[in-house]
């Protein structure tokens, strides 16, 4: 008896492929290969650049503190020091104070001032009423009332630094040099360390206060000045640690 062939099952395509054949590739819709796992990253609008801004700014002020506590640390270790003197037969210490210009507290004064005056000048840029007619188009209020603000921050903040490096050249003046001994070195290099972190912050205001006047984006604006102001407030609370510091232990 001849054998009999079972019929072949009919051919079925893949669900939903629309009759293409099994060979179609479906879209995974996650991540997979081909242009389908392709995706456009989605647009970073304003909130999220600046939390990024903010993120970026406390890595950068934690190693700035970190910095300046350890140096702060080594500096009160090295007061305490002592050698052995063998004609007394006696330890004595190697430390020998200075006398802190008193123009450092007008310096203090000045530096405060600039910061108040720059927190001033980021609530400006974040004041909803006064943004409206900008994000408009129809005028541009916070170069009105922010630009000021920064303006006199620069000016105190100028003062200041002119302030320190007045006071450097009085205690030249009374023979106290960066070789003088340990308590003179870290008054240098304790003020000047800050001195140059101050200056790092007002070369970027500068630069926040010509964006404002070329008339770059709102956005951008906003963050710097924000940015900038932070920055401003660590770098002062920074220094009345330092201030505090040097005052204590001369």
């Amino acid at each position: 008896m001849p054998a009999v062939k079972a019929p072949s099952p009919p051919r079925i395509g893949a669900p939903d492929s629309g009759g293409r054949g099994t060979g179609y590739k479906l879209p995974t819709g996650g991540g997979g290969d081909g242009e389908w796992g392709r995706r456009d990253p989605e647009p970073r609008g304003p909130r999220e650049r600046l939390h990024s801004a903010r993120a970026a700014l406390a890595i950068l002020l934690i190693t700035s503190c970190i910095l300046f506590i350890t140096l702060s640390v080594a500096y009160l270790m090295r007061r305490g020091a002592t050698v052995f003197d063998n004609t007394s037969g006696k330890y004595i210490s190697v430390w020998h104070p200075i006398s802190i210009p008193p123009l450092l507290w007008w310096n203090t004064l000045l530096l405060a001032l600039s910061s108040v005056t720059l927190e001033f000048a980021r609530r400006a840029y974040f004041h909803e009423d006064t943004l409206m007619d900008e994000w408009l188009g129809l005028a541009r209020p916070t170069l009105r009332r922010a630009l000021p603000w920064e303006a006199l921050s620069f000016l105190f903040a100028s003062g200041f630094v002119a302030g320190q490096l007045y006071a450097w050249g009085q205690l030249r003046a009374q023979g106290i040099f960066l070789g003088s001994g340990p308590s003179s070195q870290f008054y240098y290099f304790l003020t000047g360390l800050h001195g140059i972190h101050l200056l790092g912050g007002m070369v970027v205001l500068v630069w926040t206060m010509l964006a404002a006047l070329i008339g770059r984006s709102l956005d951008s604006r906003r963050i710097a000045v924000d940015i900038t102001t932070w920055y401003w407030h660590a770098i002062t609370v920074v220094w009345f640690g330092v201030f505090a510091v040097l005052k204590r232990c001369g």
